[in-house]
């Protein structure tokens, strides 16, 4: 037995017991810590039982390939790595000789995020930094909504209330989140089961009944997706108008209160936002969200937790700015219990006294975002961009299939001189390179694992088996290029020396971590976000301009953009029900993340598609008035794309609102049709104004399958 980690992006960080023989792993179980009585442990999903059919899978990348056929046709013969290696090196110099380092795009994923040597995004980066430059993909797909408006509100992300914390709860509002299938952290589940046999209350917001929903909650309220911030700000109107919110605390500790007050009055534009204004924008009662806001303020303390989802929508940063200011107003922020109503993850590396390798500045100093990264291929300087981009590296991820419009990132792809993939599959994205790269995985490598969102541990991920074929981990791809390129210093050190130099500040070391597997450290004190400027915001003020929480962001006032207003407003999105577009498409599709995949990995493991087959839910009076029976072959279509997949009639959704899981893989047939199931195909690029992936709350149509 050999145990190792699981370091995919998703909210989960688990150890697991590989069993091996005859150099593949034949089963793999819970990793059982010695002497944690004290302790939960740290219990593996689906996925991660499911690796060895993932590492073994026939389809794996063993040896580098080159294209012989048309780009996205996935026809490849095998090639040698010094051909290979000497051909990236080769187009390398010779695009940026004719154009510019700028010319490159760095087009980073996050796979092996918990990983402190075998980071991707960060190896990448400094690695196109040290030989020369690029056009990097700025922002973070899952929550950057999330961040701007931490950042505009506290001046940093907080970290999230700590299972300990939790346990103080009278209530914890879960909003547009499902960490049942998800896993917001490796034991968050069974934290929350913990908290509701305490007595804890639980309420969820959510246009699903989902598996957190049946397992948790004392009350579902069902939402339209996007209208979030307008449900939230009707709430905050009920504490103004019957004077529950804290004024003491508001006073103290935050700033530009009386701004969103006059806003939520309807002094400022002469529209009181009452639950009654609210109700006609998100569907739900006037008297249950009257009723949501009385029950938070008297629930002291009370943790309202909104997940991602909402961010991903066409104004989502309003839905974190005006969650914070709910916990402001109800004096829950820095307290055992509550929780800032935006928060994201630990500064892992200053809990656990861990490091990565140091940053490479992009002498370029140029960017996109990430998930325009299409209509930034195909525009070019002519449509606004900083760069014209001749050559994509693509690294640790799948674009093509994980950012909206799918068939923009098709003609993007089709259209650069040259296309390099790293990775361990012909994805979608592969199917497009002219050169692909095999890449191990991580049990075929060392490295240590730190927690994804919070956690008290660090696991040791032990080689397991031998690399598969002629597979090398990414940063044996990339020193082998650098030293190609002149920039011998990338590759200069071992998977052992760097684990010195990363561990030197943690409580363990390197081969005590090993020895273990799993090291747990003393978290007391992190498990409270803010607590220490709640105690003395003078002695420790906040980042922000006035040093407090900005419920009005300066910053935001002085930009002076409509679509970012200083206070948290509700504005209506580009698909919304109220949409001219909605009467040609009156759908609205939620691209949900479910418990099978982790993004688009695991996509191809049979286990894990025998468990769920991939579907869209559509609620029984959508699916009776368009003649669609459970089980059926249906098409969700828009402007955009047309997706086939199979029904889901159930009423487990809302009337109006559609769901597709993301992640599945992107496949075209002879028709344009997608019938992989990638819910991308059917979402647009358009980003929300703080530069947000609006991939939720999209209007589409349902109907029977015309084959």
């Amino acid at each position: 037995m050999i145990v190792s980690g699981c370091p995919y992006d998703c909210g989960g960080s688990c150890p697991l017991a590989f069993y091996v023989d005859g150099g593949e792993v034949r089963r793999i179980g819970p990793f059982e810590e010695p002497d944690s009585s004290e302790k939960p442990q740290l219990r593996p999903c689906a996925r991660g039982l499911a690796q060895a059919q993932r590492v073994h899978h026939p389809g794996r990348l063993l040896y580098p390939m080159r294209r012989v056929g048309a780009r996205g046709e996935g026809r490849f013969e095998r090639i040698s790595w010094d051909e290979a290696l000497d051909t990236v090196a080769e187009e390398m110099r010779r695009i940026k000789q004719r154009y510019g380092a700028e010319a490159i795009l760095n087009l980073k994923g996050s796979a092996n995020t918990d990983g402190l040597i075998h980071r991707t995004a960060l190896m990448a980066e400094r690695f196109f930094g040290s030989v020369g430059g690029y056009t990097g993909a700025r922002g973070t797909i899952s929550f950057e909504a999330l961040l701007f408006a931490a950042r505009h509100t506290f001046g940093f992300a907080p970290a999230p209330p700590g299972p300990e914390s939790l346990l103080h709860s009278k209530l914890v509002i879960v909003w547009g989140m499902n960490p049942a299938e998800t896993v917001e952290a490796t034991n968050t589940n069974y934290e929350f089961a913990l908290a509701r046999e305490r007595g804890t209350r639980f309420i969820f917001v959510d246009p699903r009944f989902t598996d957190s929903v049946a397992a948790l909650a004392d009350q579902w309220i069902p939402i339209l997706p996007g209208t979030d911030a307008a449900m939230l700000v009707a709430m905050a109107h009920v504490l103004i108008e019957e004077n529950l919110y804290d004024e003491a605390f508001l006073t103290r500790y935050t700033y530009g209160f009386d701004k969103f007050r006059d806003y939520c009055l309807g002094i400022e534009d002469g529209i009181a936002k009452t639950p009654n204004w609210a109700e006609g924008i998100c569907g739900v009662r006037a008297e249950v969200i009257a009723d949501l806001a009385r029950t938070f303020a008297g629930s002291r303390p009370a943790d309202l937790r909104p997940g991602w989802a909402p961010g991903r929508t066409a104004f989502g940063e309003q839905t974190y700015r005006a969650s914070a200011a709910l916990a402001a107003m109800t004096g829950n922020i820095g307290i055992p219990g509550g929780g800032p109503g935006c928060s994201i993850v630990q500064n892992h590396r200053e809990v656990l006294g861990v490091s990565y390798p140091p940053a490479v500045e992009n002498p370029a100093r140029k960017s996109i975002v990430g998930w325009q990264w299409a209509d930034a291929v195909i525009k070019g300087k002519a449509g606004g961009y900083p760069s014209d981009i001749k050559m994509i590296y693509s690294m640790g991820g799948n674009r093509l299939n994980q950012c909206a419009d799918t068939n923009s990132g098709v003609k993007a792809l089709k259209k650069v001189e040259f296309v390099v993939v790293q990775d361990q599959f012909l994805t979608p994205t592969a199917r497009f390179a002219d050169l692909v790269l095999p890449v191990s995985t991580h049990l075929e490598r060392e490295d240590i694992q730190t927690p994804h969102i919070h956690g008290d541990y660090l696991i040791y991920n032990r080689r397991t088996i031998e690399p598969r074929g002629e597979s090398k981990s990414d940063l044996e791809i990339f020193a082998a290029l650098a030293r190609r390129l002149g920039a011998t210093e990338f590759g200069d050190r071992s998977e052992r020396e760097w684990l010195d130099i990363l561990m030197a500040k943690a409580p363990v070391t390197p081969e005590a971590l090993r020895d273990a597997s799993v090291h747990r450290i003393d978290l007391s004190k992190w498990q409270v976000p803010l607590a220490d400027f709640i105690a003395d915001p003078d002695k420790n003020p906040l980042p922000t301009p006035s040093g407090k929480i900005e419920i009005y962001s300066q910053a935001l006032a002085q930009r002076q953009n409509p679509g970012l207003p200083a206070v948290p407003k509700y504005m209506d999105g580009w698909e919304s029900p109220s949409h001219p577009l909605a009467r040609k498409y009156p759908l609205l599709l939620v691209t949900a993340h479910g418990r099978l995949r982790v993004n688009s990995t695991f996509d191809n493991v049979p286990w894990l598609r025998e468990l769920e087959p991939h579907a869209v839910w559509i609620n029984t009076v959508d699916a009776q008035a368009r003649g669609i029976r459970d089980g059926d072959v249906v098409q969700v279509h828009n402007d955009i794309g047309i997706v086939e997949i199979t029904a889901r009639v159930t009423e487990r959704i809302i009337p109006g609102v559609v769901s597709i899981n993301q992640g599945a893989w992107y496949r075209p047939d002879e028709r344009g049709v997608d019938i992989g199931g990638c819910v991308n195909t059917l979402c647009k690029d358009t980003i929300s104004p703080g530069e947000a992936s609006a991939t939720n709350a999209v209007l589409v149509e349902v109907s029977p399958s015309r084959r």
